[in-house]
């Protein structure tokens, strides 16, 4: 129908919007880390936890910045996941899938990718497009999971900063960011625009690493209005 194949348009859109708002406000952290973040680091660890120190009026502009840029990154970064959380609902995903497939311990080490893979198939995915696309979303992937890790061993809840930093993001941690939201919107787009222009193949069903996947429904879309 028009609407469904509208409305996965629209939630593709959504993501869209919501990774390049991630993205900005994340690029804007790192800058502010790299051009300010180390000596305010230092002044922070000298001053330690008395707000009434001497000195401690020259860094809460900066401190206050620095809150807001974590506040701004924290929220576009849950924006982007319920966008994207809805736009695989519109994909033809169900809340179970969906919750299996990310929040289940271990499994969320690759059933998301599972799930968008099972999602193309879904729509067909013809033999002469399969070898790129396999390409696409294990290089997607592959780079969530690199970003995912540097994050976490790069914050200072899993390191003691000791001064040197504010987050431990740098240049690096954001070209990896970058490439993996690039990623994840050429399969968002991949699967949209098979979804809007084609008939589900009945593939995702024999799916076989992931048993709870098989009832993944497909959405039927006739070929002309």
């Amino acid at each position: 129908m028009r609407y469904a194949r509208s409305a996965v348009s629209r939630s593709a859109i959504g993501v869209y919007l919501a990774l390049a708002a991630q993205i900005a406000t994340l690029t804007c952290l790192v800058v502010f880390e790299e051009a300010r973040g180390k000596l305010l680091a230092r002044q922070v660890a000298v001053l330690g936890s008395n707000p009434h120190a001497p000195g401690a009026d020259a860094v809460v502009g900066a401190v206050t910045w620095f809150a807001v840029l974590i506040l701004l990154v924290v929220c576009a970064t849950v924006a982007a996941g319920f966008s994207y959380f809805a736009w695989l609902r519109q994909a033809g995903a169900t809340p179970r899938m969906i919750a299996i497939a990310w929040f289940v311990p271990v499994l969320n080490l690759a059933a998301p990718a599972l799930l968008v893979h099972a999602l193309r198939e879904d729509a067909g995915l013809r033999e002469g497009r399969r070898r790129a696309w396999l390409a696409l979303i294990a290089a997607w992937w592959a780079c969530w999971l690199a970003m995912v890790f540097l994050i976490l061993i790069r914050l200072p809840v899993t390191h003691s900063p000791q001064g040197k930093d504010l987050t431990g993001l740098g240049p690096s941690e954001l070209a990896v960011a970058v490439l993996a939201a690039l990623l994840c919107a050429a399969t968002v787009r991949e699967v949209t625009e098979a979804r809007m222009s084609s008939r589900p193949s009945g593939i995702a069903p024999r799916l076989k690493l992931l048993p709870a996947l098989r009832s993944l429904p497909r959405h039927t879309y006739p070929a002309g209005d």
